[in-house]
């Protein structure tokens, strides 16, 4: 029985270990002693100030800066040098992780520093800080020392992530908010948050309303992810027709999305709707014109003038056949018909 009893024993001690097993004894943490065979010793104690415990028969036991492990074999070794217990079994099991603090900040609801009371790991602290508010990332940030690491939430929650989520007190969390900007010829252009599944290119072209009337055909895409910018040019209409493709990258905190304006050609004189217009893709004169309504009673094919810059940036004057191709800032000028 008495075998059986010392099993036990060993047994709830092994799976009382807490699961932080490097865990190093501070002050403020709450820790239970257990003497095996003498449960008028059993202890719940916190460490003090000086990383010191008392404990009955040895008094002070500086166990501060030591692992649970170690300070087991330091209270044991001071009853058995006491000449107390001759060969005691001891278990420092931590209740209350309090010596360990970690700082989560940013987009959280309740930005500010927790104890690590228990075995956690990032999302749990995000959870104690009241979880990510709408305009926060779901990609985090953590500090350990002198190492910075990102995570996904998406992956974290799902058990998908590969590296170290645990937290053992001193780190920094933080979580971004509103951290890639949409920008240019959208409908509703701004900085938005990763989160709520959106991690690709079209996801935010999309939830920034899509590209409004004066959007251009292709769009930036700007990352520094590799740790100097790198600007790409997307078509938008591939982008949507081929959500799958390679163009349709993984958007990242700091990146830029920017759909710049469309070229576009003034045309005025006698049209119906004189004007600036988009030019299309190789929108011709008389698409130009077209799209202006068509020409008035007065006004003549024959009298169509075409205003362009040249590499100077000097305005020459020309007569454009109907089917020539326009360019950005042209003006087109319809004469009035003298016949």
């Amino acid at each position: 029985m008495k075998l059986f009893t010392r099993c036990l024993f060993l047994l709830t001690l092994l799976f009382s270990l807490p699961v932080l097993a490097d865990y190093t004894l501070g002050t403020g943490d709450f820790v239970k002693v257990t003497v095996y065979g003498d449960a008028e010793l059993t202890r719940e104690i916190r460490i003090a100030e000086n990383g010191i415990l008392t404990f009955p028969l040895i008094g002070e036991v500086r166990v501060g800066g030591l692992s649970s492990v170690e300070a087991e074999k330091k209270i044991a070794e001071q009853l058995q040098r006491g000449g107390y217990i001759a060969n005691p079994q001891v278990s420092v099991v931590v209740i209350q992780f309090l010596s360990k603090t970690v700082s989560v900040l940013g987009g959280v609801l309740k930005p500010g520093r927790y104890p690590v009371t228990r075995p956690s790991d990032v999302k749990d602290m995000i959870a104690e800080a009241g979880g990510i508010t709408p305009e926060g990332s779901e990609i985090v940030t953590v500090v350990r020392g002198d190492k910075r690491s990102e995570f996904d939430l998406y992956d974290v929650i799902n058990q998908h992530a590969n590296d170290d989520i645990t937290v053992v007190g001193g780190e920094t969390i933080y979580v971004g908010s509103r951290d890639v900007a949409v920008v240019g010829q959208l409908l509703r252009p701004a900085k938005y948050g990763i989160q709520g599944g959106m991690r690709k290119i079209s996801d935010f072209i999309s939830v920034a309303g899509g590209p409004n009337e004066n959007a251009g055909e292709v769009m930036f895409y700007t990352t520094s992810i590799s740790g100097s910018p790198v600007t790409e040019q997307i078509n938008i209409d591939e982008l949507f027709k081929s959500p799958n493709s390679a163009q349709n990258k993984q958007v990242y905190p700091g990146d830029v999305l920017y759909v710049p304006k469309a070229p576009q050609v003034y045309v005025y004189g006698e049209v119906q709707r004189p004007g600036m217009y988009k030019i299309d893709k190789n929108m011709t004169v008389m698409q130009a014109i077209a799209k202006a309504g068509g020409l008035t009673i007065r006004g003549t094919q024959r009298s169509v003038k075409l205003h362009r810059k040249d590499e100077r940036n000097e305005v020459i004057k020309q007569t454009p056949s109907l089917t020539s191709v326009l360019q950005d800032e042209d003006v087109l000028y319809i004469e009035e018909s003298l016949l």
